[in-house]
């Protein structure tokens, strides 16, 4: 039995890559449009070994998504065409890796190994995956020619050719009061990006926000035509088994897929109708915009930059102590927050002395939901999480798995659902993601813990949310790095900024951002590290989801 070892590497040489990170500006791509390049793909070529075959194939799989798989199926006999799922999920490999195929037994068996930074399946949810899979084909002669006989579903791709044919995107599902439209991220196909994004949708959130969602009864089939397109208007015809019993449960659905699709390229209109009738008559719509707010001290003063205004919020003198973490409640709300002397939680008045809301003993730095709760808590005592809102009124929040956990670090995602939190094991740290349970007024009563988390860590020095799907941690030592946990998303890790004090929580244009020892402000953009201020501690943005 022979042994032919090849390296395939099948991620179409002239697709371009799409940028890993970095802000949005104008001018370039926008990250739903097609590339044409990622398109390419040839069918099986007469006389090619199984060596190439499986090359060719690879390099189909990768254009699959823009063909329904048509000639990727072309590499298969004609009976497992038929019974082949491409669609069950996608493994993505690590960036710079590739498929390394082993042959056997006369080149009709083939062992495919890869080390996954992500599996997603069809609805864009993560999935587990091991350090390194394998995958197994069976290759015989049909007409003359190698065909792939045997193969398991799904397919693998390289991490440029999946981000060339995919595309993360949030899907909206109703907070369990209905007062908040909760993003849950997923990956989904380029092409028919509406469709895609809406079958997410209707099948149903990830498992995390069990209990932290209202969720509307499942579509039992979804339709594969749920969207059709007329210019730049996306038309939805919801399915007659999503039963919508009340005008109230239209309106929430319509907001769900307007929310959803508005601000793809190419729709800037959206109708919703079921059995020909429109659930509402679109008003005036237009993609959610950002608006950008940040507090941080300046001089013993806390100062203020807004898109429409900069300067002082509040003086030195009217602070009456010391004042760290001034944050910003969400935009369009008057309840911005800080620690004072390391022992109050203080409300924040633009021109006024602040106002004492909690007294406690080593208190975290504040969050702020858009239910006006803000949390902290004793860092050095088990157990201890605390929301106090503007009425005074304090909640313990209750961790049934952490009840003699001391908490350090606690940083919640916008808009106020999901959450990090990083405890003590000893001398190190161990953080899991937390989603946050409340009652039917918004008052938070639990957090559940939750499957995405580290491994153990020597040390942690600051946590921060860096937009709605991903939470950076940064952990320091003789090579200071930053850790990147995302949800339905692959993590990441690399080097942080020299000298790197703390992260700013979440910044406004989706990078990981630090303040060194200097107070010189950093943004990871484009992955390199490039001055964004000076002279500013503590700059905490505005959440936005």
């Amino acid at each position: 039995m022979g042994i032919l070892s090849t390296l395939l590497a099948f991620s179409v040489a002239a697709c371009a890559s799409l940028p890993d990170s970095g802000p949005v500006h104008e001018g370039e791509v926008n990250p739903d449009s097609r590339n044409p390049l990622a398109q390419l793909a040839t069918g099986p070529i007469d006389g090619s070994t199984p060596e190439k075959l499986l090359a060719d194939f690879q390099q189909a799989c990768a254009a699959g998504t823009y063909d329904d798989f048509g000639i990727a199926k072309q590499f298969l006999t004609s009976g497992t065409r038929r019974n082949w799922q491409p669609k069950t999920h996608v493994t993505v490999l690590k960036p710079k890796t590739e498929l390394k195929i082993v042959f056997s037994d006369g080149s009709k068996l083939a062992t495919g190994s890869g080390q996954p930074i992500l599996r997603v399946n069809k609805v864009g949810m993560r999935q587990s995956f091991r350090q390194e899979e394998t995958f197994k084909y069976e290759l015989a002669k049909e007409r003359g020619q190698w065909r792939i006989s045997s193969l398991p579903d799904g397919v693998v791709l390289t991490n440029t050719a999946f981000k060339n044919a995919y595309s993360k995107r949030n899907v909206y599902y109703w907070s369990s009061d209905h007062r908040f439209l909760i993003p849950d991220p997923r990956w989904v196909p380029r092409k028919n990006i509406a469709q895609y994004l809406l079958t997410a949708l209707f099948s149903a959130p990830t498992s995390d926000l069990e209990g932290a969602v209202s969720v509307a009864e499942p579509i039992t089939k979804i339709p594969s035509n749920l969207v059709t397109m007329q210019g730049r208007k996306a038309m939805v015809e919801l399915p007659d088994t999503l039963r919508l019993r009340s005008e109230t449960e239209m309106t929430r659905v319509y907001q769900q897929v307007n929310a959803t699709l508005l601000g793809i390229a190419g729709i800037d209109e959206v109708t919703v109708s079921q059995n020909g009738k429109a659930l509402l008559e679109p008003a005036e719509q237009s993609a959610p915009v950002k608006k950008q707010m940040m507090l941080g001290v300046k001089n013993g003063a806390v100062i203020e930059e807004s898109d429409t205004r900069s300067g002082v919020f509040t003086t030195a003198q009217d602070l009456g102590g010391e004042i760290t973490w001034p944050t910003p409640g969400p935009v369009g709300t008057d309840f911005q927050v800080a620690i004072r002397g390391g022992k109050e939680l203080v409300r924040l008045q633009r021109g006024k002395a602040p106002q004492v809301l909690y007294q406690g003993e080593n208190l975290r730095v504040p969050q702020v939901d858009p239910w006006g709760w803000a949390w902290t808590g004793d860092a050095s005592k088990p157990g201890d999480m605390v929301a106090v809102n503007s009425h005074f009124q304090v909640a313990r929040v209750q961790i049934p798995e952490g009840k003699n956990w001391r908490i350090p670090f606690f940083t919640l995602s916008s808009p106020g659902v999901r959450g990090l939190i990083v405890w003590r094991v000893g001398y190190s740290f161990q953080g899991k993601m937390v989603t946050v349970i409340r009652g039917e007024d918004g008052t938070p009563t639990q957090l559940t813990v939750g499957y995405l988390g580290t491994d153990i860590l020597s040390d942690v020095t600051s946590a921060a949310w860096i937009d709605s799907g991903q939470v950076a941690v940064l952990q320091p030592g003789d090579t200071p790095k930053i850790q990147v946990l995302a949800v339905n998303s692959y993590d990441e890790t690399f080097e942080a900024a020299p000298k790197s004090q703390y992260l700013v929580p979440n910044p406004f244009d989706g990078n990981v951002q630090v303040v060194n020892e200097q107070g010189t402000r950093l943004g990871h953009i484009q992955q390199s590290w490039r001055v964004l201020g000076n002279g500013v501690s503590y700059p905490a943005f505005s959440a936005n989801s």
